[in-house]
């Protein structure tokens, strides 16, 4: 009696189909969705020994990491990767996972069913809510969103849950693949090695002529920069530095130096071929250091700060850039409109090569799109206008998350002018901003006429965020630095570091993202919506609207325009921005202008004993420039013998230091009056402040401000005392 047939399981039907995806070098989207009992039971079915997991609940004998810790995937290869979202959906971490999946190969991911999905309580969403908010008060619309692209996506697998199960998708026919590099270069495609040969004419040829080297994720950019290193060693240039935001992101670099049989690591952990090494160095090491080398490989540029990448290009003019324009390592529009035109000014001559060929799997690849649809990482402004900005009468319009995000087209202009405008955009970003419980979202929009939707473009976006109205005794903790909550960014800040205890009760607004299309900027649009902004947060009953950004003079500029004054300045520098961090605010009702004004005080008061400790290392032009925008406040009353000692340095020869005290009580609100401002330039007011108030060396001043000795200081700001007496009638 013959053998009756078995049904092929899930596993034998997945197996079956994958050779078909090898040949053609594409991955295959998979989606298993259903109560948890029966998809891990089915995602279990399909784990073999080349799968990785990410999320909770991975088997016990398969790799894993937690979605923390999702980024350090990426470099690495596997045939199967598997996220589990059916708890808790984390953006980054789907990113990375689709990173690591190979041609051939497939991306699992696992959710609850899909008409559920939106409605249930996610877990991730916990680390993202501000207090005193719980992970089921986040709203619906990012996974809603997730659920509409995912019913539509082309060969995409879904498993459903009491569904037939239908046979995979097979792939599209193969494009044509760029021929393979010719054997004379180690790379794997002629893009790569084009790049590689970028990269050694930079180890070769003069300083000050660095290389910018761009891709999206799998294209063997950071290989290319090992293969490249290891040509620079062998041929006896000199030493290499590489340097990373953080180390696991050069994997693949270090690897393609291991592989090499020549190869041999040193004990502080450098590579060694024949008598030159490669080392990888923090970027702040590098700065401090400053140790001898040929030439620096920045990999990951996009994701440090631009005042890092300046200072690393200062240190070594031998530099190659390498970035990933799009995907979970940081925003490479960020790095093209606030790095490069810094770049290209100071470099005698930049050169750019784009990697565009993938080496972990064929053009045509349908994973990729499908990725970068869900987590919204091609996301850009609009390309054109449908009017001249100027023109515009359409107002600041509060948007509804839920609206904006079944609107691909606005969603994406909306989200790609954040995308250019920020130091750095990651995915989950956009999951915090829609679906934040406390977060509002913001647009002008452009167009011929208001009715007609198809005609419209954003020209400028904002999302804020409600903080404070703690109670009495939560605000109390907060600034006894017992306690520090999600959220609150601002009132926390400013009552435990700026010391003013009322902040944490008092209820008010922060613009966390502000961004304008370059086609509408320094034409008033940006101070329209923030006045559109505080307007609507007035009649709210918000008691301040205020800001957090990393110091730059253009922003100081911008947000004292918009009517906000400076109420604190970091003693440290931000990570994404490479800035001490500022905090700005504009009071909207009776209490919050007196906070407001009490604390600008108090930051002018405080700020000569704070300048000459912590904030000692600012440029004190920047202090400048922050006096500046903190509002003009009183000048402290001086007794007759302080007054006539301030006149005599200024007009006489009275010893500078002999008068430190009521000059170092008088020159910060001197420096807030516009008068002043007015009369005396920025160099002669940050060289009082280096001088008075930072108390630094006069002969570092000197050649800080280009004079001619301790004596010529001494002179210029006499003369600079001079100015401001008479620009304030003789310091009254």
């Amino acid at each position: 009696m013959p053998a009756r047939p078995t049904t092929p399981t899930l596993r034998d039907t997945l197996d079956a189909s994958l050779p078909a995806w090898q040949r053609a070098g594409h991955r295959l989207a998979v989606l298993i969705s259903g109560t948890s009992d029966w998809v891990m039971t089915q995602a279990r079915s399909l784990v073999d020994d080349d799968s990785f997991w990410i999320g909770p609940d991975a088997p016990s004998d398969t790799r894993s990491l937690g979605f923390r810790r999702a980024g350090e995937a990426l470099g690495g290869e596997s045939a199967r990767v598997f996220v589990n979202a059916l708890t808790g959906f984390d953006p980054d971490a789907l990113g990375a996972a689709a990173g690591r999946v190979r041609g051939g190969g497939c991306l699992v991911l696992l959710t609850p069913p899909l008409g559920r999905w939106p409605s249930q309580t996610d877990a991730d969403m916990a680390r993202l809510v501000p207090y005193p908010f719980q992970a089921g008060d986040a709203g619906p619309a990012y996974r809603e969103r997730l659920v509409r692209i995912l019913g539509t996506a082309p060969r995409l697998w879904h498993l459903a849950q009491g569904q037939p199960v239908a046979p995979p998708p097979s792939p599209e026919p193969v494009q044509t693949r760029t021929a393979d590099a010719p054997p004379s270069f180690p790379s794997r495609t002629v893009d790569q090695a084009h790049a590689i040969a970028a990269i050694l004419a930079v180890a070769r040829g003069r300083p000050r002529r660095p290389l910018v080297l761009r891709s999206h994720r799998g294209r063997g950019k950071t290989s290319a920069l090992g293969l490249a290193a290891a040509q620079v060693l062998e041929q006896g240039l000199g030493d290499v530095l590489v340097t990373a935001p953080r180390r696991e992101a050069v994997a693949p670099l270090l690897d393609r130096l291991r592989e090499r049989a020549d190869a041999a690591a040193d004990h502080d952990g450098a590579i060694r071929l024949g008598s030159q090494r490669l080392r990888f160095l923090p970027p702040d090491v590098l700065i401090e250091q400053r140790p001898e080398a040929r030439l620096l490989l920045i990999d990951e540029a996009a994701a440090l700060p631009t005042a890092v990448l300046e200072a690393l290009f200062d240190a070594f003019p031998r530099c190659v850039f390498a970035t990933t324009e799009h995907g979970y390592e940081g925003s490479g529009r960020g790095f093209t409109l606030r790095f490069l035109p810094r770049l290209e000014a100071s470099a005698v001559s930049v050169r750019h090569h784009w990697l565009t060929t993938p080496i972990r799997w064929s053009p045509g690849d349908p994973l990729e799109p499908l990725v970068d649809r869900l987590l919204l990482l091609d996301a850009d402004p609009a390309e054109t206008l449908p009017i001249d900005a100027r023109q515009t009468t359409c107002p600041a319009a509060r948007l509804e998350p839920r609206a904006l995000a079944a609107d691909e087209r606005r969603l994406g202009e909306w989200f790609g002018l954040l995308v250019a405008a920020h130091y750095r955009t990651t995915p989950r970003d956009l999951r915090q901003l829609l679906d934040g419980p406390a977060s509002q979202l913001w647009a002008i929009e452009a167009g011929k006429a208001i009715d007609q939707a198809t005609d419209r473009a954003v020209i400028a976006t904002a999302a804020t965020q409600d903080e404070g109205a703690l109670p009495t005794q939560l605000a109390e903790a907060v600034f006894n630095g017992e306690r520090r909550l999600r959220g609150h960014l601002l009132p926390q800040t400013l009552a435990a570091h700026a010391g003013m205890p009322d902040w944490p009760r008092l209820h008010g607004r922060r613009i966390q993202r502000i961004a304008v299309h370059p086609a509408a900027r320094r034409q008033g649009t940006g101070e329209r919506l923030v006045r559109a902004i505080a307007a609507t947060a007035r009649r709210e009953g918000q008691a301040f609207l205020g800001v957090s950004f990393g110091m730059e003079d253009e922003l100081l500029a911008f947000w004292a325009a918009c009517g906000m004054q400076v109420l604190h300045l970091g003693q440290h520098r931000d990570h994404a921005s490479g800035s001490e961090a500022v905090v700005m605010a504009m009071g909207l009702t009776t209490a919050g202008r007196d906070a407001v004004e009490r604390t600008a005080r108090r930051f002018v008061r405080q700020l000569p004993t704070r300048a000459a400790g912590p904030l000692r290392h600012i440029e004190p032009d920047r202090i400048a420039i922050l006096l500046a925008a903190a509002g003009q406040q009183p000048l402290p009353t001086l007794d007759t013998d302080e007054r006539d000692q301030l006149i005599a340095c200024a007009r006489h020869r009275h010893h500078l230091d002999a008068a430190l005290d009521p000059i170092r009580r008088w020159l910060p609100p001197a420096l807030t009056q516009p008068a002043a401002i007015d009369a005396v330039s920025l160099d002669r007011r940050a060289l009082l402040i280096g001088r008075m108030l930072q108390l630094q060396d006069e002969t570092r001043l000197a050649k800080r401000f280009g004079l001619d000795g301790r004596r010529a200081v001494e002179n210029a700001c006499r003369q600079a005392l001079a100015e401001l007496l008479d620009a304030l009638g003789d310091g009254h």
